[in-house]
């Protein structure tokens, strides 16, 4: 075991000096745990998440790791899906999808969803990975078929190189839920 090395008293008094109009942080409780959902959601919605997803519906045709995906829904102009594809919207909320099975990433991402919606977040990010160990990208193509089917969910894009690149996706998400 090292021994701790001794600090002189000069060394102690010149740190003692040099933070003598330093004040301690004060400490605040935080809440780690979700807050409660608004009445504002749907109740179904709050009871199980899954029905903001899809159970089955035509998929989209695969993509691949490096591919750019991109949607819009009718009504979304044009700039606005562009400023979204420039990473131009603050991201307010993020969600890892990385190592996640489908199944634990659906469930994820309908919680997710919910929190968002709850929390009137308008722009988040999706991080799903290019699919590098399965040699094909799984959860981006499951991503970018739920995400199609989600009426909540205005338009989305793969993201700028500084939030993920094509491993990641900008949601757009509608106004008050």
């Amino acid at each position: 075991m090292r021994k701790k090395p001794t600090i002189s008293t000069e060394d102690s008094d010149l740190f003692r000096h040099a933070m003598r109009e330093i004040k301690p942080l004060i400490h605040t409780k935080m809440s780690l745990s979700m807050p409660k959902l608004k009445k504002t959601l749907p109740r179904q919605l709050m009871m199980d998440p899954s029905p903001l997803i899809p159970v089955s519906s035509p998929a989209p045709s695969c993509v691949s790791s490096e591919e750019h995906i991109e949607f819009k829904q009718g009504g979304v102009q044009d700039k606005t899906l562009r400023k979204l594809r420039k990473g131009q919207y603050t991201v307010q909320a993020i969600l890892d999808l990385h190592g996640l099975s489908s199944d634990d990433a659906k469930a994820a991402l309908g919680l997710f969803l919910q929190h968002c919606l709850q929390q009137e977040v308008r722009v988040a990010l999706i991080i799903h990975g290019k699919g590098r160990h399965s040699g094909n990208p799984i959860l981006k193509n499951k991503i970018n078929h739920w995400l199609r089917h989600i009426h909540e969910v205005l338009a989305f894009s793969s993201a700028t190189a500084r939030h993920g690149h094509r491993g990641a996706v900008y949601v757009l998400l509608r106004n008050g839920g």
